[in-house]
């Protein structure tokens, strides 16, 4: 059916209309896991943004009402029949609920605003029942407000929000002008990707990437072996924490001038310096390393709100005592052609693969690591006469791997590092010596980037158990 709104007409598909529609792989795999856990929030994904000025509720509900009602994926469920996902788009002339909390008279707004978005992380979707987007408006003070926006990662993605975020600024702003506006109309929906990537994902090519995996990861460690304070076990949690730490301006400067004098990419850099940490702390030279990409292979899917990212291993070639100049050019190399062949969704490749499942971990890769280019955290951006910044306090106590190093790319000068660990694995100190080891070595190799992996002074293991194996040696 054609509905109008704003931004312009465009084909929608609500209630029976969607009926035939499948779910992408990625989507599946999310639906399965929540089958098998209903109360969990490990996919969840909640953001939020500090609004200063005067700011209009209403208008600002109306924009969020829009921007929903562009995108088929925010009002997507996924009711069972005979125990199978079916897809059930809702109708966009619905208005979004946007709940007012007045923390205002609160002698700490602030600190009760993030226990606020503590609980609203920690409430699980019903995603047979939910929409899949939940919002909620938090009143500081007089022209302070919190804006969160909790939403399932079956839906959405990094990219996705992006999207969301930048409509929902320009719809306010008109609004607020009194002014038309008119957004480019999407050029797909979400729907429209799962159909596609169904269609890629057979037949020859299907077989020629799953071919070409095979050979990429042929006597991988199935395992990273990453010494733990605590032995894994087959009742894993997802529980885990998050270790936040800036990088020095003068080395996150010098960062960016080694990538440019070594011809490769910031991503490059940073995650051959990580891999060079993984070896010395794993005592292997051989890693694989989980990379999260965009999925957005097709131009017309680039204004498309869904969820598109996907898992890719990178493996990393430490023989030999490689240089950290040598070592960023095989990196790049692998990294290079791993992005040739990422359409193959991370549990397809696995499945396909025939790789084991382990109860215990990860297949294939325990240890991720992504660069977020995040310009717009350098300054604040304006809806009008309000002023909107990202809010920090949110935050979710999973992770989704043993260990994840996200690194905030924001300027020439400002680079940050986040750890993030599982705390039944981890103890808090020994992700404090991992993150001050990652950027210890930073600093080491943007003065040095031609000293071999061995001479490297980051330590080979944690200190403490080193110093145990050296008292149980005799010293040797």
């Amino acid at each position: 059916m054609d509905v109008e709104r704003a931004g312009g007409k465009q084909m929608t598909r609500t209630g029976q209309d969607a009926d035939h529609l499948a779910l992408s792989p990625a989507q599946q795999r999310l639906w399965f896991l929540q089958q098998l856990d209903p109360r969990s929030t490990q996919y969840n994904v909640c953001v939020g943004y500090e609004l200063r000025g005067a700011l209009d509720v209403a208008l600002l509900r109306r924009a969020l009402t829009e921007v929903v009602a562009r995108h088929d994926a925010l009002r997507t469920s996924f009711p069972s029949e005979r125990g199978r996902p079916r897809v059930r788009i809702g109708t966009p002339e619905e208005a979004v609920p946007l709940p007012y909390t007045d923390l205002s008279g609160d002698p700490a707004p602030r600190s009760r605003a993030a226990e606020f978005a503590a609980v609203q992380v920690d409430r699980p979707f019903d995603l047979a029942a939910d929409a899949p987007v939940r919002a909620h408006l938090l009143g500081l003070g007089p022209d302070r407000h919190i804006l969160l926006l909790t939403l399932h990662h079956i839906v959405v993605d990094a990219w996705s929000l992006q999207i969301v975020v930048a409509e929902l600024g320009a719809l306010y702003s008109g609004h607020v002008r009194g002014e038309a506006v008119e957004l480019p109309v999407p050029e797909a929906q979400y729907a429209d990707y799962a159909t596609w990537q169904r269609g890629l994902l057979r037949g020859e090519h299907l077989e020629r990437e799953l071919a070409h995996w095979d050979g990429f990861l042929a006597g991988a460690p199935a395992v990273l072996d990453i010494p733990t304070d605590r032995p894994r076990s087959s009742a894993t949690s997802p529980a885990g924490d998050e270790l936040p730490a800036p990088v020095p301006p003068a080395v996150a400067e010098r960062l960016h001038r080694l990538a440019a004098d070594l011809r490769c990419t910031m991503f490059v850099t940073t995650l051959t310096a990580f891999m060079m940490l993984l070896a010395r702390w794993s005592g292997t030279h051989d890693i694989v390393v989980a990379v999260p990409v965009a999925g957005r292979a097709k131009p017309e899917f680039h204004s498309t709100v869904g969820f598109f990212v996907n898992t890719v291993p990178l493996r990393g070639d430490l023989s030999g005592d490689p240089t950290f100049r040598q070592a960023a050019a095989r990196i790049g190399a692998a990294t290079l052609d791993a992005l040739e062949h990422d359409s193959v969704p991370f549990d397809m490749l696995v499945d396909g693969l025939g790789v084991p499942r382990n109860p215990t971990c990860n297949p294939i890769a325990q240890v991720g690591f992504q660069l977020l280019r995040t310009p717009h955290r350098a300054e604040a951006t304006r809806w009008h006469d309000v002023e909107v910044a990202e809010w920090d306090e949110v935050r979710q106590q999973v992770t989704r791997l043993d260990l994840e190093m996200h690194l905030l790319d924001t300027s020439a000068e400002t680079l940050e590092t986040l750890l993030c660990y599982r705390t039944d694995l981890f103890d808090p100190s020994s992700a404090e010596q991992l993150a001050a080891a990652y950027q210890a070595l930073l600093a080491e190799v943007v003065t040095d980037p031609d000293r071999p992996l061995s001479k490297l002074s980051v330590p080979s293991r944690r200190a403490g158990e080193a110093d145990q194996e050296n008292t149980e040696n005799g010293g040797m």
